[in-house]
Parts: C-alpha cells; structure tokens; sequence
C-alpha cells in the first residue's frame, strides 16, 4: 500500500470536505400543508433550520413516495403537528418600495399580529396591515440607548398606544419571549373591552433542530510499531488523549456521521540490543545498549463513520486519514571498528538527533456506545497505518518509515 505524497495529500483534502455533505440532510417531522384551497394535505415535512423554513417548504404526501418543494406563495401555510410551529405564506415588508414573500412563522395573532422570520427578524403587523419590523441581533448589539431607538424606531411607533409595550421592548432582553409579553401588553391597554382577539400558536414543546454535533473526549493505551530503513523494528506502548465530535448526518443516511478528533501522546519505542546483537556479537561484550526513539506526537483525524443499533448498545466503524505532527528524538547505534590488540571488534556508540516530520496516515476502527441520560460511555478500538518519508537520523536523505498501531480507547460522547 505504498502512495505517493500528492496522492495521499489529495486524499485528505477529500475526507476534509466531507462534512460539506451535512447540508443534504434530511429531518422529517409529521405535518400538513394548506393549499390556496384550503385543502389540508397530511404528510411529512423536512424541518431544517429557521432560515432555510422561511424560503422553501420540503413536503411527501401520505400515501405517496416522492417529495415535492413549495415555495411561499404556492401554498396557504404549514405546519408541524407535534410541535405546532406554524408557518403562513406572507408578504413581508422589505423597504419603503418593496416587499417579499416568504413563509413567516405565525406567532400571535390579534388587532396585533406578529410573525418571526428567519432566525431574528421579528414583524409586527396592526389591524390596518401595516407592518414594521426589527433584528434581535442588530437590537442585542447595540451600542447605546440612541442606537437602540434607531432601530426599534418603526415598531416604538407602531405600540405608541401603550407606554407599558414600548418600555417592554425596549428595556427588557431582546428576544423573541419579550416580543410576545410587549404585543400582548399592547393588546390589553389598546383593547380594554376585551373585543382585542388574540390567538397565540404555541404547543408544549418548542422544536428544535436535531442536535447534530455531539463531542467527545478519551483515553487510550495504543500499542505501535515502526519499521525502518535498515529493516529494523521497534516498537512500544504509551498512553493517549484525544477529544473531538461525531457530526452526524441522519438527514443523508441515518445512522451515518463525520468523526473528527485531536490525539497527543508521548511514546518510546525500543528494540533490544540482543536482537541487533545477532549481527553484530561484539556489541554484547563493550555493552551496548538498547536502539529507541523517544515521540511527542500530535495527530488531526477526520474521516466518515457509521452507527447502528444493537440492542441496548449502538455499534460504530469508522475510517479516515490522520494528519500528524511529530517531534522524534533518535537514539542510534554508530558502529565502528577498534583493535584490541591483534583482535578487531565493533564498538557501538550511543547517538542522538532531533527532528520534526509531518506525515499523512490512515485509521479504521470499531467501537459501542451506550446511552445513558445526559451522555454515552463510548469505547472504540483502531488501527492506524502509516507508510511515509522521513529524514534520515544521520544525514540529510529522505528514507521509508511504516507504522502500525493499534489503540484501545474509551471515554464519554455528549
């Protein structure tokens, strides 16, 4: 399995760009769609982010096999069953000049209607259909209370029936919780007879997205081997670290993620003098002493994985490339010849050399997980491969080095 630099360069980059695929996702939640008919059409409904459900709604029909994309204005409305969220096709007021059409989220409805769009734009809009409009960001940003006033100024004027409504939103916390409590303040002081109608479209729970990024943190013991130039073999056990994430990407396939991590260990791997003694008998008699190489090493993995139930326990593979950073500290054996009289022996002499390598590997593994309440106890077991260029301890030329490892490890996944 020998690649060349470019190759194995070229290969990481296409495992760094995997994670792109998230955005393929899919997340059914049940729901109906209203068409302009009033018709209502039972169904599943791809719930993405607040953002993405303003522009498009993703909808298959019960009954049938193939989804179809809706986009404001060609349906009446949608809207989630077990989390009632509620979105409206609605022209929303963009400037003096222009309006846009989008799904709005319904949030309150009365002489007082308000409509989230997106992620932080919240709209009001009075019994006259005029509409004023302002950012929850731009408002929690602010610099002052004259930059605030800047940019609640059209909606200030819209509750100006109500001082309680105005001071509600302008001196509370800026979000969407405010916005209710300071229309329906402005309800209750602009309708005191009670003929106000007010609809709030809630449910007992709140959707949210899928949490997709579930991090992680472990401690290994991995046992690893090098093969050299000189056809000799070291090898050794160290601990390991690591942290990272599983990004799962149920909406693509179920079940299956992007593994990203951060391992550090220090190692030592040694060979015995009595092995390098079976060519080289006079190194027993002036004492030689054993040939390793001291590690600090720093690896970056990414690579695609998969996840399936069995049982109470979830079974992960996973694959990837590692990018590593090593700092290595050579301790070699410099032979040389010395007369002992009429008697010529080989005198070993202990040498050291530091150098710094970055290296493209590969690694594979299998593991569990088991759920609990708030985590996982996660326990994974890898191989990892590397067949690289280093320079050479003694001189300036470029020389093969293959690694193998293999790691047990285990920690907690949030």
């Amino acid at each position: 399995m020998n690649f060349s630099s470019e190759k194995r360069y070229a290969l990481a980059l296409s495992f760094l760009f995997f994670p792109l695929m998230l955005f393929a996702q899919q997340n059914l939640r049940e729901g109906y769609v209203i068409t302009l008919q009033g018709d209502t059409l039972q169904g599943v409904i791809d719930y993405r982010t607040a953002d993405m459900n303003t522009k498009r709604c993703v909808f298959k029909q019960d009954g049938t096999d193939e989804f179809k994309t809706y986009l404001p204005g060609e349906i009446d409305g949608y809207r989630f069953i077990n989390n009632g969220i509620y979105y409206i096709s609605k022209e929303i007021k963009k400037d003096e000049y222009n309006k846009e059409m989008v799904f709005a989220e319904y949030v309150l409805r009365g002489s007082m209607n308000l409509y989230q769009v997106g992620a932080n734009e919240m709209v009001l809009e009075n019994e006259d259909g005029d509409q004023a409009s302002y950012s929850l960001e731009d408002t929690r940003n602010a610099s002052g209370k004259k930059e605030l006033r800047q940019k609640l100024y059209g909606v200030l004027n819209m509750l100006n029936k109500s001082q309680k409504a105005q001071n509600m939103l302008f001196e509370m916390d800026k979000n969407r919780d405010n916005a209710k409590r300071a229309v329906k303040a402005y309800v209750s002081d602009a309708c005191p007879d009670g003929f106000c109608e007010e609809y709030e479209y809630k449910s007992k729970k709140t959707p949210t997205e899928d949490k997709v990024f579930h991090p992680w943190i472990k401690l290994g013991l991995k046992y690893t081997q090098y093969k050299f130039w000189n056809n000799e073999t070291l090898s050794g056990l160290s601990p390991q670290i690591s942290a990272g994430g599983d990004i799962h990407v149920n909406r693509l396939l179920k079940g299956l993620m992007v593994n990203v991590g951060v391992a550090f260990e220090m190692a030592k791997a040694s060979q015995d003098i009595n092995k390098l003694a079976e060519d080289y008998e006079d190194l027993k008699k002036v004492g030689g002493k054993p040939l390793n190489v001291d590690f600090k090493q720093l690896d970056i993995m990414v690579g695609p994985g998969y996840q399936f139930k069995t049982g109470s326990f979830n079974t992960r593979i996973k694959a990837g490339v590692i990018y590593r950073c090593i700092s290595r500290d050579f301790k070699y054996i410099n032979g040389h010849y010395r007369y002992w009289g009429k008697d010529k022996i080989n005198v070993g002499e202990i040498n050291e050399d530091l150098r710094f390598d970055t290296q493209i590997g590969f690694y594979g593994g299998i593991g569990i997980e088991y759920p609990l309440k708030k985590f996982s106890i996660i326990c994974d077991l890898d191989y990892i491969y590397d067949y690289n260029e280093w320079t050479k301890c003694y001189d300036h030329e470029k020389t093969v080095v293959k690694q193998n490892g293999i790691c047990l490890s285990a920690g907690i996944k949030f």
